[in-house]
């Protein structure tokens, strides 16, 4: 059962992490403003650039459906702040999220050769930064407040929030675990819905709903919530197979974290779990502490909150913003280089570097004269192939005053550094010299940037015995800006640890070894956290500083059409049925050669 209510201030009522809410500053009118128009009509891309207070697009589908994404996820950032509530209101130096939304499916398996089957979206980060890749589904509507509680859900907008969410959660807290809190939180915030001045939240997702109903009419569940609490889905089987399995799980999630933002109570008792998890408790004893529930009674007590206490909450919380976003539109040379710079940014593995290499020097020789192009092709240099030609080109630019862009600058910088790693004596002194004074320039003209940030830290590493307190403040103070970077928490780790402060240096390190999927990372998170423990030199700390303790480590997450899984899931279910049928059809003429076991129950564990 559903219900809907009204609460006068959202705002005041619903801070998940602290009991001060956010209050966001008011925002122009949304609508589109042009400030720039590169060529005739026949010279311009079907890419262009919009952006916004916390986002940049790049996309090749209407203008009218970015200003409509954008403005939406604006929203979500606003309402998320009230949630989730960060250190603060968004810092001066926060860096914006870079998004590319595309037209087609076909763009976005172009960026992974690994892309599963039904996906819509990826989040990646890693020393370049954070990006975030979606596809224009469906034309996203502008709803009245009548609207909010029983509009078609809009698959455009569910996908986009799900993956915003856990951006979100990535960058500004350091909950890195229970995996059912991050996907449940996912899926809470991905039926949001926002007219002009006011917001619905906790409709299910259009799926999610599905996939309980499925499971009401007595079919079999292949996770019990001992299962999900733990993150235990290996071995699971379900309906659909693997797909099945990790639907189950996300409904699930999101059913435990519609309960535990369900009142201020709960509130309360979601905070002490988050806490006990963070210091180290199982998913599941932390669960029993903090709701006081056991185990086996936490079945009981969802189902009886899904039939009678689950409810909708309309909202009109202060400020709610609207966006005027700033649209660029790119020349057809840059617009070609687009999703090349984007996959380079990516940090791909060394097959895909080469490649990528291959194809940008092919683009850059059909059109010599594009400036991003030339970027692109100097970054595909320095990280894939020889950096002195890369240099040569943006010094060039650089002098002549065409190319004195943070990335121009950046670029120079890094190819500066690794000429040096490959140079001794007075050779060595004058890259690593160039390339502090070009990540100087590059740092003030965006100081938002962690990639920056982590390359200025380099360069004084290689120029000096020992780093001053500047050179650490910058790169614990860039990891605050963006934590959702694996290699600057890492660095912020060690420049917390050089400083003396070891309880900061094992919280980061804590959080990131419960993200990072990669055993040897893991292994060598692990590893320091002992150390740290038992004691260890500022000498030792430096070396591991110096020798890039997570080099082109990349955090990948695909979004995946829950649509196509339910459907899958309902077929699998069908064709078992029909065998079932067909089976006993047999057995009753007394055909059937042999037997097969009798199906479990309804509504049993499989």
């Amino acid at each position: 059962m559903s219900h809907s209510r009204r609460v006068p201030a959202l705002a005041a009522a619903l801070c998940l992490l602290s009991a001060a809410c956010v209050q966001a500053q008011s925002a122009a009118p949304s609508n589109l403003e042009r400030v720039q128009v590169s060529g005739r009509k026949a010279e311009v891309s079907k890419w262009f650039r919009a952006e916004s207070p916390h986002f940049v697009v790049f996309s090749d589908t209407r203008e009218e459906d970015v200003g409509l994404l954008l403005d939406n996820l604006e929203k979500l950032d606003h309402l998320l702040r009230i949630y989730a509530r960060p250190d603060g209101p968004s810092a001066p130096a926060e860096p914006k999220l870079t998004l590319y939304y595309h037209a087609s499916l076909a763009d976005l398996r172009r960026l992974d050769d690994d892309m599963p089957a039904d996906a819509v979206g990826l989040y990646a980060s890693c020393a370049s930064g954070a990006q975030g890749f979606g596809v224009h589904l469906e034309r996203i509507a502008s709803l009245e407040d009548g609207q909010l509680e029983k509009a078609t859900p809009n698959a455009t907008l569910a996908y986009a929030f799900e993956a915003y969410a856990r951006h979100f959660l990535y960058r500004h807290t350091d909950i890195r675990t229970p995996a059912w809190f991050i996907d449940g939180f996912a899926q809470y915030f991905s039926s949001v819905r926002f007219s002009e001045r006011q917001m619905v939240v906790g409709r299910a997702p259009q799926a999610v709903a599905r996939y309980l109903r499925f499971l009401d009419e007595g079919r079999r569940y292949g996770l019990d919530y001992e299962d999900v609490l733990q993150g235990h889905l290996a071995g699971a089987h379900s309906y659909g197979g693997t797909v099945g399995v990790r639907l189950e799980f996300e409904a699930k999630a999101w059913l435990l974290t519609h309960y535990a933002l369900s009142s201020e109570d709960n509130r309360r008792r979601l905070n002490r779990y988050l806490a006990l998890t963070g210091e180290g408790a199982s998913p599941r004893d932390a669960f029993e502490r903090a709701f006081d529930i056991k185990l086996a009674e936490l079945d009981r007590v969802l189902w009886r909150y899904r039939r009678l206490g689950l409810e909708m909450q309309r909202g009109i919380p202060e400020a709610l913003p609207a966006v005027q976003p700033r649209l660029q539109t790119l020349s057809r040379p840059a617009g070609e280089f687009v999703l090349a710079d984007a996959a380079l940014k990516a940090c791909p593995g060394p097959a895909a570097g080469q490649a990528l290499l291959r194809q940008v020097t092919e683009l850059a020789a059909r059109f010599p004269d594009d400036a991003q192009g030339r970027l692109t092709l100097s970054r595909a240099q320095i990280d894939w192939g020889d950096p002195q030609p890369a240099l040569a080109r943006l010094e060039t630019d650089l002098e002549d005053g065409s190319g004195g862009t943070f990335e121009a600058r950046y670029l120079a910088g890094m190819a500066n550094l690794k000429l040096a790693a490959r140079s001794q004596g007075e050779a060595r002194l004058g890259f690593v010299q160039a390339a502090q004074r070009h990540l100087r320039l590059a740092r003030a003209l965006n100081p938002r940037s962690p990639e920056a940030a982590l390359a200025s830290l380099k360069a004084e590493l290689a120029a000096v015995e020992m780093p001053d307190a500047a050179a650490l403040k910058t790169v614990i103070s860039a990891w605050r800006t963006a934590r959702e970077v694996d290699a600057l928490a890492a660095s912020a780790a060690l420049a917390y640890a050089y400083a003396g402060q070891a309880d900061e240096a094992d919280r980061v390190l804590a959080a990131l070894t419960q993200k990072v999927r990669d055993e040897d990372v893991a292994r060598w998170l692990s590893q320091w956290r002992k150390r740290l423990e038992a004691g260890v030199t500022r000498g030792e700390i430096l070396a591991a500083m110096r020798s890039d303790p997570l080099p082109g480590a990349a955090f990948k997450e695909w979004t995946v059409d829950k649509e196509s899984a339910m459907q899958k899931v309902e077929l699998a279910h069908g064709l078992e049925a029909a065998d079932a049928f067909i089976k006993d059809q047999q057995r009753q003429q007394g055909g059937a050669a042999q037997r097969s076991d009798p199906l479990p129950a309804g509504g049993e564990k499989r």
